[in-house]
Formats: structure tokens, sequence, C-alpha cells
């Protein structure tokens, strides 16, 4: 399945009376664990079919220190999460919490991400990347190091597992490759440097030399970095959510004590080099939920059944560099939902109609979907090479479509798209008052040339993943 996302023009022909916006993704759940501050959470379900909620937490340890715990949540939905009681499961005589899975930190170390490993043995199913802060010492050394286990609860070191050797900090993107059949590693090249890096590994043991993928530009806000990008792979895409710092004074030495938290968005074609999206916030203060929020920054994500994305949002009301135990109280996690492929839109507004058409397409199956809400639309299909005469299924002819739906499929009172199987088309698409968000379909998208050489030679050219 072929799913076109509208993060740029590059597959289209046409794009008319249609704006580019974010999709608008909604708050529906909080969680605040009763034991420790939770300023940072991951999500995965596990073999049970629960939702499991791993956090970083700062707390205070009974002899007066702040020190960051580790705590674990669990949910039927996703949404509504309740602490589960795996103190005693991970092997701790002496928990400072009901629901701790590691040891408490004084030195602040911490979980970076955690992902699911389908093809690892049922031991190492589960992986977290822990940077371990062992300072102090003449370099206060970040040792990053992977941490593996069967059902969430039951953590060990993997030996020989070091997944940056420059040692690095939170927060971090780590997903499963499809392009290289990898796993992807996105976090800072090295401790303290606010840009974007990517490793991959097959093995967890050997990782690639880390690369630099991106780092703030010339259209950011004077001085602001990337905290780092938590990513996904998604239906062909890879969707990042780059941490935009930013918000604090112009002076020596800054970029620690104060500064606010936004979340944009990134895309990817393979994973490894990423393009940023509009230049504007897609989670802030006001998305999570009154605008008193300093820091908001997504950590994970997770598809439903339905395709809509749950996005985990680690949601903090002071600003950066705030003393340890002045944030205790001040932070939680925070569940917004997407609707399937909601990340970007092409919306029409008003009474101006909108205009989307697909370059060339080869239908290897007669299937069309498209996801979309609006108050009038058709689709229409045209024969390639013919410059737009409507040879195969017309606008006229198409029935209507009103309303909001993640998987309309077009219908023709004189023709059907199955028995377009095999053919070079171009689709088209037109809208009055809403957006679309993709069309997806069961075939090749091709350039020009590639179109040719199924045209003039019957030839289905070699397409190459990432591209």
């Amino acid at each position: 399945m072929t799913k076109h996302l509208f993060f740029d023009d590059q597959r289209l022909y046409i794009r008319q009376g249609l704006t580019r916006e974010y999709g608008v993704p909604e708050t529906v759940g909080t969680f605040v664990d009763p034991h420790l501050t939770s300023p940072y959470g991951w999500s995965a379900t596990a073999s049970d079919g629960k939702v499991h909620l791993l956090y970083n937490g700062m707390m205070p340890d009974g002899d007066g220190r702040i020190v960051h715990g580790f705590g674990a949540a669990i949910s039927d939905d996703g949404i509504s999460f309740q602490t589960r009681d795996t103190a005693a499961e991970s092997g701790f005589d002496n928990p400072l919490i009901p629901n701790q899975i590691l040891p408490p930190s004084p030195t602040f170390s911490e979980i970076a991400a955690m992902v699911k490993d389908p093809f690892a043995p049922p031991a190492e199913r589960y992986k977290i990347l822990y940077a371990d802060v062992l300072g102090p010492t003449p370099e206060w050394r970040i040792q990053d190091d992977v941490y593996v286990s069967p059902d969430l609860i039951r953590w060990h070191k993997l030996p020989n597992s070091c997944w940056n050797p420059y040692g690095t900090e939170p927060i971090t993107g780590a997903f499963y490759n499809p392009v290289s059949e990898k796993f992807t590693i996105l976090s800072r090249p090295g401790w303290g440097q606010r840009r974007v890096g990517v490793t991959e590994t097959i093995n967890w043991h050997d990782f690639s030399p880390l690369e630099l993928s991106m780092q703030c530009d010339s259209l950011d806000e004077p001085l602001a970095e990337i905290y780092g990008m938590p990513a996904m792979e998604y239906d062909g895409w890879f969707v990042g959510f780059p941490l935009i710092y930013h918000g604090f004074p112009q002076e020596m030495r800054t970029k620690y004590s104060s500064g606010k938290m936004h979340a944009q968005l990134a895309y990817s074609l393979n994973g490894h080099y990423w393009q940023r999206s509009l230049r504007t916030p897609f989670i802030n203060s006001d998305t999570v939920g009154d605008g008193s929020w300093a820091m908001t920054s997504p950590s994970s994500m997770l598809r439903r059944a339905d395709g809509s994305v749950l996005i985990y949002v680690n949601a903090c009301r002071l600003e950066h560099g705030t003393a340890p135990e002045k944030m205790l109280g001040n932070a939680a996690v925070k569940i917004l939902r997407l609707r399937k492929d909601g990340f970007i839109r092409l919306a029409a507004h008003g009474k101006e109609e909108g205009i989307i058409a697909l370059r060339d397409s080869y239908l290897e199956n007669g299937s069309l979907s498209i996801n979309i809400l609006a108050d009038h639309a058709t689709c229409a299909i045209y024969k390639f090479g013919t410059c737009g005469t409507e040879t195969w299924l017309s606008h006229d002819d198409c029935i209507p479509f009103s309303g909001d739906a993640t998987n309309w499929t077009p219908q023709w009172r004189n023709g059907s798209v199955e028995a377009l199987k095999g053919k070079l088309v171009n689709i088209e698409v037109r809208l009055r008052d809403g957006a679309i968000y993709s069309i997806a379909y069961d075939g090749l998208p091709l350039m020009n040339h590639e179109a040719d050489i199924i045209n003039n030679y019957g030839r289905i050219p070699l397409l190459r993943k990432g591209f």
C-alpha cells in the first residue's frame, strides 16, 4: 500500500486553492504519579494487550535529597493509567515506591527512549536506551547503555551495548526502520550538543558511526536549538517531533537556566535525512492544556486499532534548568490523540475549490482510500499521457462525498477503480470547505521517466526504497 501524506509537494502535479496546515491533536488524558513527579514517559503495548507507561521522575529519597526514580503504570486503552505494583517483581527489597522498575539515581541518570524489538528473543523483547550519569569524574562522563526486559518489569543491562560512545543525554528517538532493515536511533551527537545525530544497529551490540542529521538553521528563532527528536515509522514515512528549545535571554553562559520548549514536525523517507515541516509549534502549552506549561516534549507515540495515534507528551510548568526540588508537583504526562494520518493536511477554506492531483501511479490492485473532511468532494482518475483528458473516471461521474472519513472509497456511476488494475493513472481530488489528509492505494508512485518505462516498454522500473 502506497500512502501519500502531504508534508511537501514532491509527488504532486497540481495543488490549487489548498493551504498546508498541521492537524490538531486533542488532549484526552493526563497522568500524574502519586509517588514521583514524572516529566518523561514512554509507552508500549505488551503481550497482555495492555498499554504500559514507563517514566523518569523526580522524588525525595527519604534522606533530604532529590533523586531520579523510575516508575510504571498500566492502562486498558492507553489513555487512563494506574500505577502498577512492580517493585517486588523487579527485585527490590526496599523500594522507594511500589511501582519502581530501576534503582533510583542520585546523579539524575535517565531513560532516553524505549523500543519494542519483535525480532529479539523473548527475554530481550523490550529495550531501554539508558543514559547513566557516572560523575562526578574529571569528565563528568555519561555511559549510554541498553537495558533489556521480557515483560517491562524486570530489567538488566545488556553487555557490550554502548549506543553512543560520546556519552549523550535524552531525549532520543528509536524505531525499527524497514528501509535499512535496522533499528534507527536519533540522539544528540554528544553530551551538550543539541542537534540530531543518527546511528543504526541490527543486534544492539554494533552501532554505525554517528552522523549529523539535523540542526536549527537561519529560519529559527535566534539561538534556538533542537533539544532532541523522538520519531516513529509511519506507513512508509518517518515522522519526527523536533523539540525546539528557545526563549532564554541572550547572555554569556545562557541556554541552561531558563527557556521554554515546544515540538514542531519533521519528516523523512528513509529515517536518516530529515526535513522540517511548518516552522510553527505542533504541540505547545496551548495544545496540552491551559497555557501554563513552559516545557512540552513528546516522548513516544502509539498506533491504535482505528489508525489514530496517541502521543505521550511530557509537560512541565517550569522553565528549563529549574532546581530539582522546585520541580516536584509541577510536571505530568499528557496524552494527546491525533486522527489517522492527521499530522499534516491540505485545507480548502470557504467557497474556493481546492484541487490536488498526484504524479503518475501504476495501479497494482483496484483499491483507493482517501482520508478527508469536506463539505463536498469528488475524485477523478485520468489516463496517463493524455494531458488531463478524463478517459478513465471523471469528476462528473463520481458520487459526491460530504462528511468526515479516514477511508473514503470513491464510487463512480459508470465505472470503478477495480477495472484499472495494471494501468498507469493520475489521481485527482477536488474539495470545498474541508481538508485532505492522505491518499492511499495499492500501487507504485512514479516519477516521469519511471512512468515512461512502463508505458513505452511494459517493464516495471527498479524503484529504490527511501526515495
